[in-house]
């Protein structure tokens, strides 16, 4: 549809011609909302219905051919109004008005002659939408107009009475209202919430619009640019959801390139593992083969000396004698072999977190234990190796032990805590995989110190990737630091913030808690569903 052309009755009965937007059918305007604009197909719309059309990046589709028209950065309202449309608008209400003004006249005049008499004199002229209404009368006493309202919130009858029933009736004795200035009242009430809704109102339309604004930057859409020559045409928008698609696969492409270059490499390390093996494998068939030759030999030489004379077998006494001690020590050397050596043709493999390959039943970890003196390191480290409770002893310099726990072996480093032991920590950093920091629950005095030690722990380089695992020892002391409230008076979470770290209430003695501390740096370090369940 187009801007069409409606016909209306003037007041002199006369047909009067009004314009009317297509979309929405309601009168153009001079201005506000309802002024026509033009779009570039040559169509006109209000400006009221161009704000509710859906945008297409930064243009709008005409709703009757679906032309493109470009928007500035004003939106709708750089858009041209259609002047010769407000022209005719404006021609069509002048006549309008000159037509209604000469029928306000003739009316004007033919009421003063009627009422130019004594009876009608005192009539006083007023406009329409003032005319006061007629009263309503009263149900139950129909001579009485009613005049008051009830406001008894108990009773039963209707809040409108007259008279009568104020002062002899229903109402009688029950609190009132003069029923004009009740309904001002109730009017006035009507008119803020007018008010209100018209507000709610805008702010669900500016709401709208902004939902369909963001629906449009997520799904994308058209926009017309131009080129180097002035010509325009239709280019696609990438919406936020096309971007956040793009940004996934490239991620997973990265994600798959890495996976494949890890896995050559993992490849690899197995076929070199396959080569070196069969070639060990190869070496011992020939020796074998060697070693059953040289006993063959002696066999068939013992077997000669056997059938020959005395003499001979006498004479032959001291080479058989060495042979046979020849003999001996390869057998000797063939049993102590295999005892040794268990012929399996499996390739245990483990696969720690960043999917590096390990081939060997045992995959070894090294963990360095810290903390201050005292924290109980040393008493950790035996419950782990032999399951049995020693004596705290204060440790001058580190003892070393190896914990296998699982399809893992841990090499742990127990380092001293003394105060004058502390600068030669660093000398264990190298190659550290993991840290165990003990702190004693009971000295609550100590916690500050400990935290420190740890501040200065964590900006060591060489411990940047290194686990963190603290055990809080002691907790079956009574009145010892719950984890919890040890988690909050060191401020770990900001401590050790950007590094894999756990803390792990423990008890030394009995050995709560130290198995769940080691399953964790397991699954820290070997990948999902391949630790062996000891």
């Amino acid at each position: 549809m187009e801007p069409g052309i409606r016909h209306g009755r003037g007041a002199n009965g006369s047909s009067v011609k009004v314009l009317e937007c297509g979309v929405c059918e309601d009168i153009f305007s001079l201005q506000g909302d309802k002024v026509p604009r033009l779009l570039l197909c040559g169509h006109t719309v209000c400006h009221d219905c161009l704000t509710r059309l859906p945008l297409h990046g930064r243009a709008v589709r005409c709703p009757f051919d679906r032309q493109v028209t470009e928007l500035g950065d004003s939106g709708v309202w750089g858009l041209k109004k259609n002047f010769a449309l407000l022209e005719l608008l404006e021609r069509l209400q002048n006549g309008a008005t000159n037509q209604s003004g000469m029928a306000e006249d003739a009316l004007k005049g033919m009421g003063e002659l009627t009422h130019s008499t004594r009876t009608l004199a005192k009539h006083r002229r007023v406009p329409l939408a003032d005319k006061p209404h007629e009263k309503t009368l009263c149900p139950q006493h129909q001579v009485h107009a009613i005049e008051f309202v009830c406001l008894e919130e108990a009773c039963q009858s209707g809040p409108l009475m007259c008279c009568v029933c104020k002062e002899y009736g229903k109402h009688q004795g029950h609190k009132h209202a003069v029923l004009e200035t009740e309904a001002n009242q109730i009017r006035a009430s009507i008119l803020d919430m007018a008010h209100c809704i018209r507000t709610f109102t805008d702010e669900v339309s500016e709401y709208s619009r902004k939902l369909v604004g963001i629906v449009q930057q997520i799904e994308g859409g058209e926009q017309i640019v131009e080129d180097g020559v002035g010509m325009a045409h239709t280019e696609h928008v990438p919406g936020t959801a096309e971007s956040a698609r793009s940004c996934v696969r490239a991620y997973f492409a990265d994600l798959h390139e890495t996976l494949c270059r890890q896995e050559e490499m993992a490849l690899s390390v197995v076929d070199a593992h396959v080569r070196e093996r069969l070639i060990w494998l190869r070496q011992q068939q020939e020796d074998m083969t060697i070693l059953l030759s040289q006993v063959s030999t002696a066999c068939l030489h013992c077997e000669k000396t056997l059938q020959q004379d005395d003499c001979r077998v006498v004479l032959a006494k001291q080479e058989i004698s060495c042979l046979l001690e020849t003999l001996q020590k390869q057998q000797h050397q063939f049993t102590e072999l295999a005892d040794h050596i268990q012929l399996d043709a499996g390739i245990p493999v483990t696969f720690t977190k960043d999917n590096r390959v390990h081939i060997g039943p045992k995959m070894e970890i090294r963990v360095v234990t810290l903390g201050l003196d005292g924290a109980g390191k040393t008493t950790i480290l035996f419950k782990l190796k032999q399951d049995e409770f020693m004596q705290p002893i204060p440790t001058i310099g580190f003892n070393v032990e190896t914990v296998e726990y699982k399809n893992l072996k841990f090499t742990i480093w127990d380092v001293g805590g003394k105060h004058k032991l502390r600068p030669l920590w660093k000398h264990y950093y190298l190659n550290t995989q993991a840290v165990v920091f003990v702190i004693d629950s009971c000295h609550r005095d100590r916690l500050m110190e400990a935290h420190s030690e740890l501040a200065k722990l964590l900006t060591e380089k060489e411990l940047r990737d290194a686990l963190l695992l603290i055990f809080a020892n002691k907790q079956d002391v009574p009145g010892a630091v719950s984890v919890e409230e040890m988690t909050e008076l060191l401020s770990l979470h900001k401590l050790c913030c950007g590094r894999s770290w756990h803390i792990q209430g423990c008890d030394a003695r009995s050995g709560t808690g130290l198995h769940e501390g080691l399953d964790w740096l397991s699954r820290q370090l070997v990948a999902a569903g391949v630790l062996d369940v000891a």
